[in-house]
């Protein structure tokens, strides 16, 4: 199992971002509080420049509907692991993937899975 540094479980805000999230690649979750009070993970997403990824889901300019529903509408946390290689970024996707079964995802990640420990 590959242990990730799991950090920032923070409000999706630009302030938040900006203060906390690193611009080195890596691996994120979005995730929505329900009415019930529980959090769940809506989206799972890779990048290159985890700050900048981040706030382009803030953005007007945001194509996925699912999520700017939620940014807009809902309390929206995130939180975030670095992760340098590309292989270990996918594998490390498509295990979150498979275990959260996110609704903003539009497409399953494919590839093989590398089991990480979950935030």
């Amino acid at each position: 199992m590959m242990k990730l540094d799991w950090r920032t479980f923070q409000t999706l805000t630009e302030d938040n971002i900006r203060k906390s999230v690193t611009t080195s690649s890596g691996i994120y979750l979005l995730w929505v509080k329900l009415e019930n009070g529980k959090w769940r993970c809506y989206y799972i997403g890779i990048a290159e420049n985890l700050e900048q990824r981040l706030l382009d889901h803030l953005s007007t300019s945001e194509t996925n509907a699912c999520i700017k529903e939620h940014v807009t509408k809902h309390t929206s946390c995130y939180e975030y692991a670095e992760v340098s290689k590309q292989s270990d970024h996918d594998g490390a996707e498509k295990f979150l993937y498979d275990h959260f079964k996110p609704e903003c995802n539009r497409l399953d990640p494919g590839g093989t899975a590398i089991e990480v420990n979950i935030p």
